[in-house]
């Protein structure tokens, strides 16, 4: 159950280190873009990470923190609480934002012209609401990675 949980502090850090490199890199690097360029680099990224190994960081993450959950829940490991608070800040800072959050800013950028006046205005109030659902799944995966890497790190000093 130690490796399950260390795997899944991983690989909710590896998706906080995704997402805080894009949105310490590519979005800023993107607004200093004319803003048509800007908006259509941001298309072809969106089109662009929608392919199988983002697929698996994402929703191998999303999986791991929903059987986490059960079994912190079922299994009432040592550090349980913290191991299922790991959990659901993950599923609902990472998960639920992408979701109900990006993923739809996205679709609705998606649906206009980088060249058009609507889709210029929708490019300039779209980064900043971006960047703001980034932060909160770039800190709510790294602090669900934490979490869950504490009862590890106590449970190994106990022994």
């Amino acid at each position: 159950m130690r490796f399950f949980f260390l795997l899944g502090a991983l690989w909710f850090a590896l998706m906080g280190g995704y997402f805080f490199a894009f949105g310490t890199s590519v979005v800023p690097g993107l607004a200093l873009l004319p803003k048509d360029a800007g908006m259509a680099a941001m298309l072809s990224i969106n089109e662009a990470v929608s392919n199988a190994e983002y697929a698996v960081g994402f929703w191998g993450a999303v999986v791991f923190a929903a059987l986490g959950l059960i079994i912190a829940l079922v299994g009432r490991p040592s550090g349980r609480f913290v191991l299922a608070l790991g959990c659901v800040i993950y599923l609902l800072g990472a998960f639920l934002t992408t979701l109900w959050g990006v993923a739809p800013a996205n679709r609705g950028l998606a649906d206009l012209s980088p060249t058009s006046p609507a889709g210029l205005a929708a490019w300039t109030s779209y980064q900043p609401h971006w960047r703001l659902l980034n932060d909160i799944r770039t800190i709510s995966a790294l602090l669900a990675g934490f979490l869950v890497l504490l009862p590890l790190i106590w449970g190994g000093q106990r022994r």
